[in-house]
């Protein structure tokens, strides 16, 4: 655990450096490198043991070693270890919160999906099935079917991992234009293409096995909102319109509530609801102003030579 933190920690500061100083805005490129500091934690250590078995040997961590994580967490002070007792503090808060604001909520949502989608689903109107259609036929994808919900909220999603379906609530069709809901089509289209289904579902469970770990707690949601600008620039080389699907995405802020008590419900709301919106307005100000940014042509050759200094770096930290 404590190397493993460790490791998250060293190749969030090498992704963080080189996204600076190569400036990647590329949104695909972003998603990459902020990938390596979910995966690589989780499969570093058993692939350097299987390497080097006496990688963890006290002569190893003595003489090759650039750095011994236990070594600075079994510092006493006084007699105490403060590290020690921090790591586990951090740690075990880090756990907490990823069970009861993640885990728990994420699985009640996905449980009640498929629900949704066969109980309560009317299939949408020929207008908008022409509309998915033709949108299928740009992406080069298998057109998705189309329900309409009755639910009070703004909702849009795409369920399945063969067989999609795009669900969207019954208040959409009277707020959205015909180019605003183009573009909410598309944006959801472009998951499909992506298959952020089967992504997200892969990147959460290895976050899941790093439930211990604050870096994977971060990190999980700076891939989710990378994976949503990179749906953006799918939609807009498809619609040729950022302008809609910025129009579109206010509908989905949400209200701050206010109490004039202190209660740790309200406040817990108020975080979670700043926090959307405050995702939701950069990919807003993104689309209003910048637009596509272009592929850089030696994108990989700089990416592997992250990975390479992460890597090589991180087998020398124990």
């Amino acid at each position: 655990m404590v190397q493993s933190v460790t490791h998250s920690v060293l190749t969030l500061f090498i992704v963080e450096m080189s996204l600076r100083i190569w400036q990647v805005g590329e949104a695909r490129e972003r998603f990459r490198y902020r990938l390596l500091v979910l995966i690589l934690p989780f499969v570093m250590f058993p692939v350097f043991q299987l390497v080097n078995p006496d990688r963890g040997s006290f002569y190893f961590v003595e003489d090759t070693a650039l750095f011994s994580s236990l070594r600075w967490v079994n510092v006493e002070v006084f007699g105490v270890r403060p590290l020690f007792y921090l790591f586990f503090l951090v740690t075990g808060a880090v756990s907490i919160v990823v069970l009861l604001q993640e885990v728990v909520p994420i699985m009640r949502d996905w449980l009640s999906k498929p629900q949704q989608q066969e109980g309560e689903g009317t299939p949408a109107g020929p207008a908008i099935d022409g509309m998915v259609g033709e949108i299928s036929a740009v992406l080069r994808i298998k057109k998705p079917s189309v329900f309409v919900i009755d639910d009070a909220n703004p909702v849009i999603y795409t369920t399945g991992t063969k067989e999609h379906s795009i669900i969207m609530s019954e208040p959409l069709l009277s707020v959205f234009s015909d180019r605003e809901l183009r573009g909410a089509l598309a944006h959801e289209a472009a998951h499909i293409v992506r298959r952020s289904n089967i992504t997200t579902l892969l990147v959460f469970l290895v976050r899941i096995c790093m439930f211990y770990n604050p870096i994977s707690l971060l990190e999980f949601r700076k891939l989710v909102h990378d994976d949503e600008q990179i749906c953006d620039d799918i939609t807009v080389s498809v619609t040729r319109d950022s302008e809609a699907l910025a129009s579109a995405l206010r509908v989905f802020s949400l209200d701050v509530p206010h109490s004039e008590t202190f209660r740790l419900s309200f406040v817990k709301e108020a975080i979670e609801s700043s926090s959307h919106n405050l995702l939701l307005n950069e990919r807003i100000e993104r689309l209003e102003n910048h637009g596509l940014i272009e592929y850089h042509p030696y994108g990989w050759v700089r990416y592997a030579a992250s990975l390479a200094a992460i890597v090589g770096v991180s087998y020398f930290v124990v």
